[in-house]
C-alpha cells in the first residue's frame, strides 16, 4: 500500500500538536499506512521487551516493575465497556500466541 499524501497542515501554533502530527505522519509513512504492518511491528516490540532484546536489553525486570509501580493503583482501569472488550480480545489472542 502506498503512502497516502497528506495535505500540508499549517502550523497550529501549538508545538505539542504539531510534534504529534509530525510523529504520526512519520510512523504512517514508515509502515506505508498499513495497519497490519504497524501491528506486526508492535508485536515484535512487545516480544523484544518481554525477552529484554534490542533496545530493551539493559532494562531489568526490577527497573520495569518500579516504573509500573510508579503509575499507582490500577492505572489502566476504565469504566468504558469498549475498552474492556478490546482488552479481553487482546488477552485471548495473546494466550493463543506461541
Amino acid at each position: 500500500m502506498s503512502a497516502i499524501p497528506e495535505p500540508d497542515q499549517p502550523n497550529t501554533g501549538d508545538a505539542l500538536i504539531d510534534e504529534v502530527r509530525r510523529i504520526r505522519r512519520d510512523i504512517c509513512n514508515q509502515f506505508g499506512n498499513d495497519v497490519d504492518r504497524l501491528c506486526d511491528h508492535l508485536i515484535e516490540v512487545e516480544r523484544d521487551y518481554a525477552a529484554r532484546r534490542g533496545a530493551f536489553a539493559g532494562v531489568s525486570r526490577e527497573a520495569a516493575a518500579k516504573v509500573v509501580e510508579s503509575w499507582g493503583p490500577d492505572p489502566l482501569r476504565t469504566d468504558d465497556p469498549i475498552v474492556d472488550e478490546v482488552r479481553a480480545i487482546r488477552k485471548g489472542l495473546a494466550e493463543k500466541r506461541p
